[in-house]
């Protein structure tokens, strides 16, 4: 078919000639052909390489090339950024071979955001290896998910020379059993990071402390590998990597690779863009055009791939559906077919943007403005590979930011490539990473001292919260948790949720724990490989999704509401009437509904109520307000103050990704005519992942630009009350009602000062305050992990009355605990902060948990001794079973009682003469539940003594009851008023120090902050 194919020139003449989609192209460009500039390597490789190279067609190297392979030479960072289908691997594939050919042991470690683009990579690097006669030398393993256990065994065992991984593996498979790959790592002399432009947001947050951590650990071992990245062109790539890595690079960013002729069109739907874009597809391969249509959404994949099948079912034979959730067996069986001819075209989300060979293409129809320039030309790469012009035709969206390009076409075609953002400041991802760190190997203030210095607030943080201990003498830190690593997701989410039908149990696909709750509610229509699921049931817990397969003539949108608190203010500033803030904000998000609509014509069937828990997280948000003077001359003109807010923001929030790259969840929004803490309307723009991204910061420098387009976006819009091309947005949750067009415009008029107020008043400069108790609390995130608690070093062996603690679920509001058991909640007396009559109490009994049938009958088991030491006046007293009435006497006149398991034990006995739960009546500080809430498990007050004190207890409790059975009260006396002065030496202790010392299950000594 490729041989009988028509240049691309006449396919673009008969398109233009083509009755329904000629009318359509509202703009055109032809991007002239690139003429080849080649260079000379110095040294030349060797012979067997360079025969290699000429055998794969390949006679000359490029000038990028050879800069590149100089630079890696010369043990150079280096990062490559010049077109797609440049040869930028071979960057990274000849010096690894140069060093096989030398037999020099130098290792090489590949990184590929996606399995599928490391397998092709593999392959490639094993066809040149096994032309230059190197295959033996230069041996080449895949380890990733998909990997058998038996293989990994094998590769751990004998590392090869290049190893292919993805971030996740390195995070979870090679980091947390470094010791395993220590031969490896000895060896690694370079780190390749290819498409290395995929590493921004949430993911380059994570990626960046991955990278941190492997670099650590090859530094114990003694090597310092060089990083050779890839990346598609942005305007700051190299400052990017600089941030991602933490080093400089050499930037090759001047191609000398050759360019074929490529066309470019610019398509105004009149109806739908999704039967524009289908009728485009069809006529591309009528014509014999190889043909890839780019889609912004997953269901959009699979709603135009059931179309073609619907609608020509002769071409649908040859074309597939690709997108993320496809089980992986499917996406390789796909681009199989593609590198094979098997298939003439694909429908795809961004997964086949990257650089995985799928054979050569020759159109690309993009559906919708990808979201960045860089996008847009990474994709058109993707087509015209083989000496053969190509054609990439943008079918614009009903959007605003496609509307905005198709008026401004030269901010698409000249406009230069945007910024790529990372954050390595978020401060979730940080402490996660920290832990991490200190489980693969403990973290050294000397060594590690510029690493724990540059987040010095989080490591304080993390040792406040008992994620990181101390040692005894303060130089190392240890993770409490054993291989942190698993609950620690490097792309956002750390859930993804199986969608199962619900009929046979077989697995459908994935979705990951952001969509689940949007895509995969109950009544939701999921779409996979063209076929319609509806959801009956959503497992949270279990991280399921039951759906029936089904045949529809409807999808359905959620409905949302959004809630958020300022926390804290970054940033200020005002320019005119505009005033905007960047701060921390706590972002609440609940799926309250979902709209049932027609596929043809989109029209709204219904609306169904729901029932979801909320999301909640701490974020970083700009906003701006809109004081009184702009509300009143909004409504004095009958414009709607709150739908102006409401469009101003769609409008701004769509027209983001001029400023920055960002994904389509990296950003959210909020409009409201009245904030509680602003006390004046606002909208606000937040980075949508906990901890920030850098987005919303890189809109609060550039807001009166974003406003500036938006004004221009608003009114160049021929429409009368606002379209999907201007203020409408497809992710509204609140259906986009209300908005107003002319009030959106009217209302950034106003903040730029390109219009006056009807009325001025006084000059009052919004204040943010915090919100009050009496104004409603957000609710609860979702609750996290109750911690694990073994059985306490020398406490009971079990109790069934034992209340269950749970840590805060933010700092700004920790949960009443609950008994586990369900009893009613126990509200305790407040600590005094200054306590003039500290009394230290522990006693004994005269019978055992077996002898009354349990732990629950503590207060059946008498009172042997009981000791109170006065601290303040330094005195014991010692109280006998006659003498309870005196002792409970000492207790109540006390400001504060210190004890070990006095709540759970002491306390019950005690009761069992007076009937009173004195949890609820005395003011009392019990150590062990302290150490509990820190450590999440608990441990004696022995094991405390020896590590903290190297003291020990002079008996233990079975002892004290056989002397009491023996009538030696006098010893069980002995014995208690010692566990009173180790009681009160380890309070003393750790309220002078701040801390106390246990032992973990390495024995090393640790120190646990307490505050007491």
């Amino acid at each position: 078919m490729a041989s009988m194919q028509p240049p691309a020139a006449e396919v673009v003449a008969q398109l233009r000639e083509d009755r329904r989609l000629g009318p359509l192209i509202v703009d055109s460009l032809y991007l002239p052909a690139v003429p080849v500039c080649t260079g000379a390597l110095d040294p030349p490789l060797p012979l067997p390489l360079r025969q290699a190279l000429v055998g794969a067609g390949t006679e000359h190297l490029w000038s990028h090339q050879v800069e590149g392979l100089a630079a890696v030479r010369a043990g150079r960072d280096v990062l490559v950024t010049t077109p797609t289908a440049s040869g930028k691997s071979l960057v990274f594939h000849l010096p690894v071979l140069e060093e096989a050919h030398a037999e020099d042991p130098g290792r090489a470690l590949f990184l590929y955001p996606l399995k599928a683009l490391g397998q092709d990579q593999k392959a490639k690097f094993d066809a040149l290896a096994e032309a230059a006669g190197l295959a033996e030398q230069a041996r080449c393993e895949i380890y990733d998910g998909d990997t058998p256990k038996h293989l990994r065994q094998k590769i751990k065992k004998d590392p090869p020379r290049v190893l292919v991984t993805n971030p996740d593996m390195l995070h979870l498979g090679l980091l947390s059993y470094w010791q395993s790959w220590e031969p490896f790592l000895r060896d690694l002399r370079w780190v390749v990071l290819d498409e290395l432009h995929t590493y921004r947001g949430i993911f380059g947050s994570h990626f960046h402390h991955v990278l941190q951590r492997l670099l650590r650990l090859c530094n114990s071992v003694g090597s310092q590998p060089v990083f050779i990245a890839s990346s598609a062109t942005a305007a700051n790539a190299d400052e990017f990597g600089e941030i991602l890595v933490g080093r400089p690079f050499t930037w090759v960013n001047e191609s000398g690779a050759p360019r074929e002729g490529r066309h470019f069109l610019l398509i105004r739907p009149e109806a739908s863009p999704y039967t524009t874009a289908l009728h485009l597809l069809i006529e591309l391969l009528e014509a014999g055009l190889k043909t890839i249509v780019f889609t912004k959404a997953r269901r959009i994949t699979e709603l135009l791939y059931s179309w073609l099948r619907q609608q020509s079912p002769e071409k649908a034979r040859r074309v597939a559906s690709y997108r993320s959730g496809f089980l992986p067996e499917e996406r390789r069986d796909i681009e199989r077919r593609l590198f094979e001819g098997e298939l003439d075209g694909v429908i795809s989300t961004s997964a086949l943007e990257m650089g995985i060979d799928v054979g050569g293409l020759d159109a690309c129809v993009l559906v919708g403005f990808p979201g960045s320039v860089m996008a847009t030309w990474q994709r058109s790469g993707r087509v015209g590979r083989a000496e053969r012009e190509s054609i990439t035709a943008m079918v614009a969206l009903p959007d605003a930011l496609d509307h905005y390009l198709l008026e401004h076409p030269n901010e698409l075609i000249e406009r230069p490539y945007e910024r790529l953002i990372v954050d390595p400041s978020n401060e979730p991802v940080s402490k996660a990473h920290l832990v991490c760190a200190a489980a693969e190997m403990p973290l050294d203030r000397r060594n590690d001292a510029s690493y724990l210095e540059r987040h010095a607030v989080q490591v304080g943080e993390l040792l406040r919260e008992s994620e990181l201990t101390e040692s005894a003498d303060g130089r190392e830190l240890y993770s409490r948790r054993r291989r942190p690593q698993r609950k620690v997701s490097l792309r956002g989410s750390s859930d993804t949720a199986t969608i199962l039908d619900a009929r046979s149990g077989t697995v459908i696909g994935t979705v990951d724990g952001v969509r689940v709750r949007h895509e995969c509610h109950p009544g939701a229509v999921y779409l996979h490989a063209g076929r319609q699921f509806l959801v009956e049931e959503l497992d949270l817990e279990a991280d399921k999704v039951h759906a029936k397969p089904v045949k529809l003539d409807y999808f359905t949108t959620p409905l949302t509401e959004k809630e958020t608190e300022i926390l804290e203010v970054l940033r200020e500033r005002q320019e005119g009437a505009l005033q905007s803030w960047l701060g921390r904000l706590l972002v609440t998000e609940r799926v309250v509904g979902f709209e049932r609509k027609r596929i043809q014509g989109q029209e709204v069937i219904d609306q169904q109520p729901l029932e979801l828990p909320p999301v909640q997280f701490e974020t970083v948000g700009l906003w701006w307000v809109a004081p009184k003077e702009i509300e009143m001359s909004l409504k004095g003109r009958d414009e709607h103050f709150m739908g102006a807010l409401h469009a101003a923001e769609h409008a701004a929030i769509s027209l983001f990704p001029l400023l920055a790259i960002c994904d389509r969840g990296d950003i959210g929004g909020i409009s409201i005519p009245m904030h509680p803490q602003v006390r004046s309307g606002c909208v606000f723009i937040y980075d949508g992942h906990a901890g920030g991204v850098g987005i919303a910061a890189r809109g609060f420098d550039q807001l009166p630009e974003l406003l500036l387009r938006v004004l221009d976006l608003v009114e160049s819009c021929d429409c009368e009350e606002g379209c999907p091309s201007c203020i409408q947005s497809p992710k509204c949750g609140n259906g986009n009602r209300p908005l107003d067009k002319k009030g959106a415009a009217r209302l950034i008029r106003l903040l730029l000062g390109y219009e006056q107020p009807l009325i001025s008043l006084a000059e009052q400069k919004p204040v943010i305050v915090s919100l009050t108790p009496e104004e409603p609390q957000r609710p609860a995130s979702v609750p996290t992990e109750k911690p694990a608690s073994p059985q306490a070093v020398d406490g009971p062996a079990s109790d069934p009355a034992e209340e269950t603690e749970s840590r805060p679920v933010s700092k700004r509001q920790a949960p009443v605990p609950d008994a586990a058991s369900g009893r009613d909640r126990v509200t305790e007396p407040k600590l005094p902060t200054d306590p003039h009559n500290t009394v230290l109490f522990d006693l004994e009994t005269q019978l055992s948990a077996a002898d009354v049938g349990g732990w629950q009958n503590a207060h059946r088991m008498l009172v042997a001794i009981g000791v109170v030491c006065h601290l303040e006046e330094g005195r014991l007293e010692v109280f006998h079973e006659d003498e309870v009435e005196d002792l409970v006497r000492r207790l109540e006149a006390a400001d504060l009682v210190v004890g070990f398991n006095v709540k759970r034990f002491d306390y019950k006995v005690l009761s069992g003469y007076t009937g009173v739960d004195y949890r609820r009546t005395l003011p009392t500080m019990d150590l062990l539940e302290v150490v509990h809430r820190q450590l999440g498990f608990r441990l004696g007050l022995n094991h405390l003594a020896q590590a903290t004190l190297e003291v020990e207890k002079s008996a233990d409790g079975l002892q004290s009851l056989e002397w009491v059975k023996q009538g030696r009260l006098d010893l069980v006396e002995e014995y208690c008023r010692r566990d009173v002065e180790i009681l009160r030496d380890l309070y003393l202790f750790g309220r002078r120090m701040g801390y106390v010392l246990y032992r973990d299950k390495q024995d090393r000594k640790i120190k646990l902050p307490i505050e007491w």
